[in-house]
């Protein structure tokens, strides 16, 4: 039986029940599949905000970034994801890591630790928005958080990070008309394309919500890829625009976040597993 504790560590999160884990024959290392991580907030969440679950830690995201390292992953970017889901990459334990709204709290908190590791990463932002606030769910959600300004985000594109689109305003895209659409996925890659000067390949379902009709204007729009809010693994021959992620949440425990990794995508946070 392995027995997996959660304490503290000159390496962060329990250094040697996680070698023993790397170690245990159970370990699991399938070779046919990828991985892209979805975030949202590095910091701490507000006591007041609702849904702190878009928040993890900057701690733990340390955790999180350290892990992928000693467990042998190799973080590559959106780009490769979509060349091993045509089959032009043969390599074994990819992660792509993305981070969904484009809040500032990235650059302060993930940012300075993306760089050290030389992880690439994909921010997707809503264009309109840029510099402002999350106005399209601050109300519901009962924080205002700021968005990246355009300062930031060109210091960043040279620098490891990938811009997507995330749309112009954040709208439900099933629920608006065709003109609207088209403004919000062409006419968000166009912005973001001459403000920054490089091309916009990757887009991200506002609120995760998409029908046909939003996945034909995706491809219309002329991007590669676009990425979903269904939780799972990505497989050969999946559908480039419907790609699928592994959400990282506040509640996502070292243990948990090395079960989804490792064993199973759809572990719900904070479950206890047990391997024996």
């Amino acid at each position: 039986m392995l027995t997996i504790l959660h304490t503290e560590s000159s390496e962060g999160w329990g250094g040697q029940e996680i070698r023993s884990l790397l170690e245990s024959k159970e370990l699991i290392k399938r070779g046919h599949r990828a991985i892209v991580l979805m975030y949202h907030n590095i910091g701490i969440p507000p006591e007041d905000a609702e849904m702190r679950g878009l928040y993890v830690t900057p701690r733990m995201f340390g955790f999180q970034m350290w892990y992928l390292k000693v467990a042998g992953f190799r973080v590559v970017s959106l780009k490769e994801i979509v060349r091993f889901i045509k089959g032009e990459s043969a390599d074994k334990k990819l992660v792509a890591i993305t981070f969904d709204d484009g809040y500032q709290d990235f650059y302060d908190n993930a940012y300075p630790v993306l760089r050290m590791y030389n992880y690439p990463s994909t921010v997707f932002i809503v264009s309109d928005m840029a510099g402002k606030e999350n106005i399209w769910d601050s109300e519901r959600l009962k924080v205002r958080k700021r968005l990246l300004d355009w300062d930031r985000i060109l210091e960043m594109k040279d620098n490891g990070v990938v811009f997507g689109s995330h749309s112009k305003t954040h709208p439900s895209l099933v629920r608006s008309s065709a003109e609207e659409l088209e403004d919000e996925t062409r006419g968000s890659k166009t912005v973001i394309e001459e403000r920054s000067n490089c091309p916009v390949e990757f887009f991200c379902y506002p609120y995760g919500d998409y029908d046909d009709r939003v996945l034909d204007a995706v491809g219309q729009a002329g991007y590669l890829a676009a990425v979903t809010t269904k939780r799972g693994y990505v497989y050969r021959d999946d559908n480039p625009l419907e790609i699928r992620r592994i959400s990282i949440k506040l509640t996502t425990h070292p243990l948990s976040f090395l079960y989804k990794l490792h064993f199973n995508s759809k572990t719900q946070d904070g479950l206890k597993v047990c391997i024996s």
